[in-house]
């Protein structure tokens, strides 16, 4: 089912699409400021950025020749998309088809979205990240002493395609357990070497061949989720120095454009003080308005960038608008 709001005149000259998510609502905030009319896509009633965005299609995102139709109808050429869903990314593949140019390198978002695709990538490119193993099915499933073997516990179980949060496993019995139940919810299984170390999150923006990495924002997802398996005991609370602080930046700058990312891509890392530093994983399209269901994130991440001054909804329509070669400022129509 479909539908949708128009509020005012049609602006084809100053019209941006986007695909917000959470952080919808800032997105189009930052559009208005920018001069530009938002005409957005939301998959469900009453989605951050409904009200205030100036045409809305409320649809499914893979209801994609409805969404087509949309935005040939207001002249969109140019499409930011906030939202690091796979169905966005899917969305925004077929889009660029017609002609219209995403924020996002899609082909390296979709890598990014198969964390295993991901670390291969990583360790291809010369960084670093955990060691780790991957079961596709049921068949594929090896003897449990390969896995620890090659792994060793603890250890860490994700799915690969984020059906449901990771989990620690400490042992056999565990790991046998973590792993049917990824396997059960849809997504192959990635299982990883622990490591104890600082959890640090770096969003980057990337532009035009350029990145520029904002902060070491210090924030365990396993700790504020309380994840299964992981006890208080194993975060370290230290933050680093300053100049290892600055070597983070620089790595976390470095493989953005490694990855062929643009936008604003986010690197969650284990960093080892006056050390090394591990990619886990990576939202290539980092979360940059306030909602209420990222509460821990908003806390640790959000919130004290704002403090510094580090808008990242403003970061992400600037560094689109670069891309597209557009105004940073004009007047709306």
């Amino acid at each position: 089912m479909s539908a949708m709001i128009q509020k005012g005149e049609k602006s084809m000259s100053t019209m941006i699409g986007l695909v917000g998510g959470a952080s919808g609502f800032e997105l189009v905030e930052e559009l208005h400021k920018k001069g530009y009319t938002a005409a957005l896509v939301a998959g469900e009633n009453g989605e951050l950025g409904t009200g205030n965005a100036d045409y809305v299609l409320t649809t499914d995102l893979r209801n994609i020749d409805t969404i087509r139709s949309f935005f040939k109808d207001f002249g969109v050429r140019h499409l930011i998309i906030g939202t690091g869903h796979r169905y966005a990314f899917k969305l925004a593949e077929e889009l660029e088809k017609d002609g219209i140019t995403p924020n996002v390198n899609i082909k390296a978002s979709l890598i990014a979205k198969v964390k295993n695709d991901y670390k291969d990538l990583v360790q291809e490119k010369g960084f670093l990240s955990p060691a780790f193993f991957t079961i596709l099915k049921k068949t594929d499933m090896p003897d449990l002493k390969v896995i620890e073997e090659k792994i060793g516990f603890p250890c860490v179980v994700k799915a690969s395609i984020d059906t449901m949060y990771p989990q620690k496993a400490n042992n056999q019995e565990e790991l046998q357990a973590a792993i049917e139940e990824v396997l059960d919810s849809g997504s192959p299984v990635l299982i990883e070497q622990f490591i104890r170390g600082i959890d640090i999150t770096v969003p980057v923006s990337v532009a035009n061949g350029k990145a520029k990495a904002y902060a070491v924002c210090y924030y365990s997802k396993a700790e504020e989720c309380d994840l299964k398996g992981f006890t208080q005991e194993e975060f370290m609370k230290e933050h680093l120095s300053k100049e290892d602080e600055a070597k983070v930046l620089d790595y976390c700058e470095r493989l953005a454009l490694a990855s062929e990312f643009e936008g604003l891509p986010r690197f969650d890392a284990m960093a080892l003080p006056g050390g090394d530093t591990y990619v886990l994983e990576v939202n290539s399209v980092g979360v940059t308005g306030i909602s209420e269901h990222y509460e821990p994130y908003n806390n640790a991440v959000l919130r004290p960038l704002m403090k510094k001054g580090i808008n990242l909804a403003e970061i992400t329509v600037n560094t689109a608008l670069e891309k597209f070669g557009l105004k940073m400022n004009q007047l709306r129509e």
